[in-house]
């Protein structure tokens, strides 16, 4: 199961990326915002559900607290994204401030997801059973 919890964290790194991407077509895209950024909003929420199924799959690799605690870490961070979108209001100094941290806060989630990934590669090496030393014949 820690293997197919890689293999999640993996598809959510493509979804972020897609994201990242998906933030610039809809700043250069013309007509209201709400068109504009369509695609970067149903994304973002293809983004939640991976990541909270991202946690019963952590929990179900019986990894421990930490992994699982970094699964939930996401999830939260991915929340936040959402309630840092609402708070903003588009066209004030304040708003835009608020919104600044959208941007940082789409880093915090890829880098998180990236040292879950790679704490789930160390259990698993943990896991290996040691090979046995090889023997010489004289």
């Amino acid at each position: 199961m820690l293997k197919f919890y890689r293999v999640w964290i993996g598809v959510l790194h493509i979804l972020i990326g897609l994201q990242f991407f998906l933030a610039g077509y809809g700043a250069i895209g013309s007509g209201s915002p709400d068109e504009a950024f369509s695609l970067h909003i149903m994304n973002g929420r293809v983004i939640a559900v991976v990541a909270l199924l991202g946690i019963l799959f952590a929990a179900l690799a019986r990894s421990g607290g930490k992994l699982v605690g970094m699964a939930a870490g996401v999830f939260g961070l991915v929340v936040l994204q959402s309630l840092i979108a609402l708070v903003s209001v588009a066209g004030t100094t304040p708003g835009q401030i608020i919104f600044g941290f959208h941007a940082i806060n789409a880093l915090m989630i890829m880098g998180l997801a990236e040292a879950s990934g790679r704490l789930a590669k160390q259990l698993l090496a943990d896991r290996k059973p040691a090979e046995p030393a090889a023997t010489v014949a004289a």
